[in-house]
């Protein structure tokens, strides 16, 4: 360090402490106050004066400027009542020159404390690059020598700069002996004229230099050679020379036939490992499976726990209190409440699943939406402002219209669960068209997009990717099966179309369905009838197919209750046994699914051509694969659970048909 680079010696390289600083300030002005006390006396001892300036000089540099500008503020507030010009300069004049002077100083103690920080940097910098370049080359020298293979750095003109322990080991020659040594003289005499030619066209070429021949070695073998020059580039982009490696082949090229029979090998070991990898990756996507599977039981066992402790307090209470009709009203109305909400997680299951019977028909979608308005507005509440904005007039898709009911619904009490008292809800329908693979899977088309924005919260990127999940839910316990929005997932997919959810921690969240936009025109609705109960009709003799002994007898008994007599089989084959009996069936009712190799279908075909014209009913809970082949068959089909008002209206019209 210079005797002019002092000061940064002990200039401090960040901000001082508080206290530290202070105590720097006070001092430098405390020494500037004795000072002119001293010389002019204690009573001028706090007036204005150049004695200042090197306090404030010692004030910025060694605390800081803004230590520096409020001292200058300081002295400036005291001098002006204690400074007094004894001479004719005007005293604002001398004031307001102070103030100058003392401000210029300050700044140039800052630009002087900044300056000699950077030097020090810039110092610190040159250091470290200066020691990191001599590691670097002590590194590149025992990677180098610690190499098996010749190595070297060579000049333009083909004069060496470096060679490594083997290439010294090769020629037996001392470092400087080696970096002096022309190569060309340990050629066989049978290779130079070839290397020669090579070289030269390498050179006019421009490219790299690679050969290979035999050398010479110091223990007096000719062995093979391959070596390898490549170009080496100054900062300005100049050529400065080369950098080669050379590595012995003789073995490599007595054993070509080796080589060959071992690339095979590892082709077939590489094809092996990539069997192999490609049953890893399908183990992980059956585990996944598996996991997803397992969380799915999990919540569906919870909730129908749930709703089985209902139904069977309900029923134990009924039983242990035969005779109180209030008790017997409010437990059978629990029961019926909770078996509802089971066939509700059913359908919501059966929807995200995709194996939903959903009965699909043309339907302008912004009708469906206004329709639904009423319904939305009492399920947001008070709370939340709800805006419908229906906005694509005439556009129709082929959904199912209570599925789609259902779906609206659930979207709109997720928005007001996430959105604040205030907040916002917007539901609009729009006509988009999408890029392949643009939302999930869904084709490249026209699509109805219904949207719900919400001024929630909002949900981060990983709430997103899992919002569709079965029983996933952000929601306190109690407040959500989290099946609502699986259910729109499975809605949009088993509709031809899509949902994607766009949100972000603190903008809301917005969720689209998608719906393929058919251009066949939709019917007008015609006015719902009112329900009425269903005409309790003559007495048929029955023929009920049901696997389930339990479902069998409680069909049997609302069968009973309707005036029916009922013949039970429990599977195809004891059905067919009793149609091919003489005795009189009126009615079939089959369960879709039932062991034994024969669906319910089937059945119904085999039951037709044994009996001509026999009514049939089919029953199911879940289709499954048999959804296609129900669907086509012409014979109704009642979801379980049904009610007895449901069955006897069922019975009512495949019997009115028949006649």
């Amino acid at each position: 360090m210079t005797p002019f680079e002092w000061p940064l010696w002990v200039a401090p390289r960040r901000a001082p402490p508080l206290w530290q600083a202070a105590l720097i300030t006070v001092t430098a002005f405390a020494g500037a106050v004795l000072i002119r006390g001293l010389l002019l006396g204690f009573d001028n001892a706090f007036g204005l004066s150049s004695t200042y300036f090197p306090a404030l000089i010692l004030a910025t540099l060694y605390a800081g400027p803004w230590w520096g500008w409020g001292s200058l503020t300081v002295v400036m507030a005291v001098g002006w009542f204690t400074t007094v010009v004894v001479t004719a300069v005007d005293r604002n004049g001398v004031i307001a020159q102070f103030a100058l002077s003392g401000a210029a100083t300050v700044m140039v103690a800052g630009a002087l404390r900044e300056t000699l920080l950077r030097l020090e940097e810039a110092k610190a910098a040159e250091a470290k690059v200066q020691a990191d370049l001599v590691a670097t080359e002590q590194r590149f020298r025992i990677l180098a020598d610690s190499a098996p293979v010749l190595m070297w750095v060579s000049k333009v003109d083909g004069s060496r700069e470096f060679v490594n322990r083997a290439y010294l080991n090769f020629l037996g020659l001392t470092y400087e002996e080696a970096l002096k040594f022309d190569w060309r003289a340990l050629i066989h005499p049978d290779d130079l004229e070839r290397i020669g030619a090579e070289e030269a066209q390498s050179v006019a070429a421009g490219g790299d230099f690679i050969w290979e021949a035999r050398y010479r070695a110091a223990d007096g073998e000719w062995p093979w050679i391959r070596s390898v020059s490549q170009r080496r580039y100054g900062p300005d982009g100049a050529l400065t020379g080369y950098i080669g490696v050379g590595f012995n082949v003789t073995d490599s090229k007595q054993a070509q036939a080796d080589l060959t029979r071992i690339n095979d090998l590892l082709a077939e070991r590489v094809q092996a490992a990539l069997v192999e990898r490609d049953e890893a990756e399908a183990a992980l996507r059956r585990a996944q499976k598996l996991e997803a599977v397992g969380q799915l039981t999990g919540g569906v066992a919870h909730d129908f726990n749930n709703l089985l402790t209902v139904i069977t307090g309900a029923l134990d209470l009924i039983q242990r209190h035969p005779g109180d009709a209030a008790r017997r009203e409010r437990m059978i109305d629990a029961a019926q409440g909770a078996a509802r909400r089971g066939e509700r997680l059913t359908q919501q299951l059966l929807a995200f699943s995709r194996r939903q019977a959903l009965k699909p028909e043309l339907v302008r979608v912004d009708d469906l939406l206004v329709d639904s308005e009423p319904l939305l507005r009492r399920a947001v509440g008070e709370a939340v402002s709800l805006t419908v904005a229906p906005g694509a007039p005439g556009a129709v898709s082929r959904v199912d219209p209570s599925q789609f009911e259902a779906a609206m619904m659930n979207l709109v009490v997720n928005a007001r669960d996430a959105t604040p008292g205030g907040g916002l809800i917007r539901v609009e329908t729009a006509v988009r068209a999408l890029a392949a693979r643009e939302a999930e899977d869904a084709p490249a088309g026209d699509y109805v997009c219904l949207s719900v924005h919400d001024t929630g919260e909002g949900m981060d990127a990983e709430t997103v990717a899992k919002a569709f999940e079965p029983f996933f839910t952000t929601k306190e316990p109690g407040r959500g099966t989290g099946l609502g929005l699986s259910q729109v997932y499975g809605f949009a997919r088993q509709s031809g179309g899509a949902a994607v959810i766009e949100s972000a921690r603190g903008h809301g969240a917005t969720l689209r369905i998608y719906l393929p936009l058919e251009t066949a025109v939709a019917e007008a609705p015609e006015a719902a009838a009112a329900p009425q109960a269903a005409p309790r009709g003559p007495a048929q003799r029955v023929l009920l197919v049901e696997d389930d002994e339990s479902v069998g007898e409680m069909v049997e008994a609302m069968l009973v209750d309707l005036g029916h007599e009922v013949l039970r089989a429990e599977a195809a084959a004891p059905a067919l046994a009793v149609l091919e009996r003489p005795e009189r069936i009126d009615l079939m009712i089959t369960d879709l699914i039932m062991p034994g190799g024969m669906n319910g279908v089937e059945l119904a075909r085999a039951a037709v051509n044994l009996r001509p014209g026999l009514p049939v009913i089919l029953t199911s809970g879940y289709t499954g694969e048999t959804l296609g082949a129900a669907n086509e068959a012409p014979w109704p089909l009642l979801p379980k659970p049904y009610p007895s008002e449901a069955l006897a209206a069922m019975i009512e019209t495949v019997i009115g048909q028949a006649a």
